[in-house]
């Protein structure tokens, strides 16, 4: 039985993806795609060139928790490492990952260092967007007293990126998975603090480095991406602070991005991320439109309508 249990799953990532299992070749590690549906030859990619890697291809298209709770059901390892398709690692250090969660039998959720392919670092750990801390965001523009992951040693944060997050299977046996009502976002965050009511840690562990490619799959479809978003914070919000503390933490956030929409000198060179930070401000006080759940409900409707009856 593998300690690590790897669960990847990808939306017509096809090189992103075959990066990252290249990138993973030659571990001990149980490695599973689920492939969400895709169309550009990603799963008979996954089949010609990584036939080590076990392939759950679906018609249909779901949701990230969906989707990951399906392959956490479907292993065996004592961990699980949820990575996002567009991740790579010169060494995923999977062995000191797993040997710090055997040193720390109260950590169920560990996230490593994240960087872009510059090497730059990216902001990967964060306190809980509760309503105070929303309301600090605003005060700071999201400048101060919100990012984790800083320092060289490991040490205790709120929540880490569902982007590359080794969860320890007892402890998700104890709280449960993924909540499938987000459909994309908010997940983890929710996951991490039903852990840490329950009396687990997470914690940040830099000694381990993953490349984020950050893949472009919503990327031309921003305004559905910023929805989801929006509709995933909102439900978040509602579930752990009330509708009171779910509106307090909203109008912070939504000021937050109509400050920098105003503030920012991007906004003179850069249209686009004008327009962006306003739709982020709308949707604070009310979602209007689309997301990405309708756009897989969309797929899903034209599958089921072309398939034979």
């Amino acid at each position: 039985m593998p300690d690590v249990s790897v669960s990847i799953v990808n939306t017509n990532s096809r090189e992103l993806l075959s990066a990252c299992l290249k990138s993973l070749s030659g571990s001990d590690a149980e490695v599973v795609v689920l492939d969400n549906a895709s169309e550009d030859g990603s799963a008979e990619v996954v089949r010609e060139r990584f036939p080590g890697v076990r392939l759950i291809a679906r018609r249909h298209r779901g949701g990230f928790g969906a989707n990951h709770n399906t392959v956490i059901r479907a292993t065996s390892g004592r961990y699980v490492y949820v990575l996002n398709e567009d991740t790579t690692a010169e060494d995923w250090q999977l062995d000191g990952l797993a040997s710090y969660l055997e040193t720390q039998p109260r950590v169920a959720a560990l996230g490593p260092k994240l960087v872009y392919p510059d090497g730059r670092q990216q902001d990967s750990a964060w306190r809980f967007p509760t309503p105070l801390v929303s309301a600090l965001g605003l005060v700071t523009l999201g400048r101060a007293g919100v990012t984790q992951s800083h320092g060289e040693a490991p040490r205790p944060v709120d929540w880490v990126t569902g982007a590359a997050l080794l969860l320890r299977r007892e402890a998700l046996e104890e709280v449960g998975l993924f909540d499938e009502e987000f459909f994309l976002y908010s997940e983890e965050v929710d996951l991490q603090l039903r852990l840490r009511r329950s009396g687990w840690e997470v914690h940040y562990f830099p000694g381990a480095t993953v490349v984020h490619h950050e893949s472009q799959f919503s990327a031309a479809i921003p305004e559905r991406r910023i929805n989801e978003m929006w509709r995933s914070r909102h439900r978040y919000w509602h579930k752990h602070h009330g509708r009171a503390g779910a509106r307090i933490a909203a109008l912070s956030t939504g000021a937050q991005y109509a400050a920098r929409a105003a503030l920012s000198p991007v906004t003179r060179s850069d249209p686009g991320f004008s327009a962006r930070m306003r739709l982020h401000a709308r949707d604070a006080w009310a979602v209007r439109g689309p997301g990405l759940r309708e756009l897989a409900d969309e797929w899903n409707s034209r599958v089921d309508a072309a398939s034979p009856r």
